[in-house]
């Protein structure tokens, strides 16, 4: 063999050398990984740092897990805002709205209103005004028609006119008789009758002489008329006169008079 053809020979086996050994570098490398993997991982569960950092890891995953199933589920967990049961900011709110203030009152009050001190006045009672009535003097006399006749009235009381008020119950009393010239004829007063305050008091019926010397005589009580400045009194005659004497007819008159008592002082419901 000559010189040329060994070296192309060599050649040839240095190419077929470098391409088996390009060949079987991969397969060697990544046997070389794996070993090298597997010493690491070795090397990994040795270290404690690395075994804390799956712990946490696996921890931080399973609790987030559980907060996601109760979101889904809507149960509530203490402490955890939202569907866990903490309450809402906007319930938060409304609690802080109702809740008392410092003070210990509600922010809105319901004490009351301090009442004014301009408050009008109750208005005063009026002056009493005294009224003198028919008795004013203690007595008085009147005179009415009785068909050709007067009829004369005498009234009085015993009490003292000045003194007089409402509350008091004085005693009217009264005497009548006929007056002037007659033909003779009988009259009779066969009724008398007083009222006043629409009571009754006093009515008195039968055949009474008023003839001088004869009076036809007569009393009342008033009673009591509270706040009244004065009392009116009505009184009712009622008068049987004969046409001719000795006929035995006669006509009927009714004359009526009325005497008003004044009281000079108030009553007690007045001066309250």
């Amino acid at each position: 063999m000559s010189p040329a053809s060994h070296r192309l020979s060599r050649q040839e086996s240095m190419r077929s050398g470098a391409q088996e050994e390009l060949q079987t570098q991969p397969t060697a490398t990544a046997r070389a990984s794996r070993g090298s993997a597997r010493h690491s991982g070795k090397d990994n569960k040795m270290t404690p740092s690395t075994s804390s950092h799956r712990l946490l890891t696996r921890t931080t995953f399973s609790a987030i897990a559980l907060a996601t199933v109760l979101a889904i589920s809507g149960c509530s967990v203490p402490g955890l805002p939202g569907a866990t049961g903490a309450p809402s900011v906007q319930k938060a709110a409304l609690v802080q709205r109702a809740a008392p203030t410092a003070s210990g009152s509600p922010a809105a009050s319901t004490a009351p209103a301090a009442k004014s001190s301009t408050e009008t006045p109750a208005p005063k009672a009026p002056a009493w005004v005294p009224v003198s009535g028919d008795l004013s003097r203690g007595s008085v006399t009147h005179t009415l028609g009785a068909a050709s006749r007067h009829l004369i009235i005498n009234y009085w009381m015993s009490d003292n006119p000045a003194a007089l008020t409402p509350d008091d119950a004085p005693i009217i009393r009264l005497s009548a008789h006929l007056d002037g010239s007659t033909n003779g004829g009988a009259i009779e007063v066969t009724r008398f009758n007083a009222t006043a305050l629409g009571k009754v008091l006093a009515n008195d019926t039968g055949n009474f002489a008023a003839e001088p010397p004869y009076s036809y005589s007569s009393g009342v009580v008033l009673p009591a008329n509270p706040i009244a400045h004065s009392t009116q009194i009505i009184f009712t005659f009622d008068l049987l006169t004969e046409t001719a004497p000795g006929t035995g007819v006669f006509t009927r008159q009714t004359i009526l008079d009325t005497v008003t008592v004044g009281y000079a002082l108030p009553g007690t419901a007045s001066r309250n």
